[in-house]
């Protein structure tokens, strides 16, 4: 099953070539702040399944020097797909989605950074820190 995803403006389209293996909260402070709540929903998908379809030119791309890495719509500032440094994930947040996906997972990562107000989410799997990319392959 194919996902379709885009930005705010729709300029910036995407397509995820397969159904998605997971959903993730992550609760680290880089991704609250990024997310504007208390845990980014996002998945991972393997780039070899994600193709831009449109607006290549319209992202813009903040980086970090610890590595953290951002690319936005220019025309918003909105979120877009991003490589997740230098594995062969591509971040998705869930808000650009077009459709209500299926996932089989669903996971919290950073769990020691949890800020206080945000609400506990139920998942499958909790992770204290970031796991180790090799346990989330499909």
């Amino acid at each position: 099953m194919k996902n379709n995803g885009s930005c705010l403006c729709g300029k910036v389209k995407f397509i995820i070539n397969k159904d998605l293996p997971m959903i993730y909260y992550c609760h680290c402070s880089l991704c609250r702040k990024q997310s504007g709540t208390g845990a980014n929903s996002a998945t991972l998908v393997k780039d070899t399944l994600f193709e831009w379809v449109s607006g290549i030119d319209c992202i813009a791309t903040f980086k970090k020097e610890l590595g953290f890495t951002s690319c936005f719509c220019k025309n918003y500032g909105y979120p877009v797909p991003n490589p997740v440094g230098n594995t062969s994930f591509i971040w998705i947040p869930l808000k650009l989605l077009n459709d209500t996906p299926v996932f089989q997972k669903n996971l919290s990562f950073c769990l020691n950074s949890k800020i206080s107000w945000s609400p506990v989410i139920a998942v499958d799997q909790e992770y204290l820190e970031l796991p180790n990319w090799n346990e989330l392959e499909d």
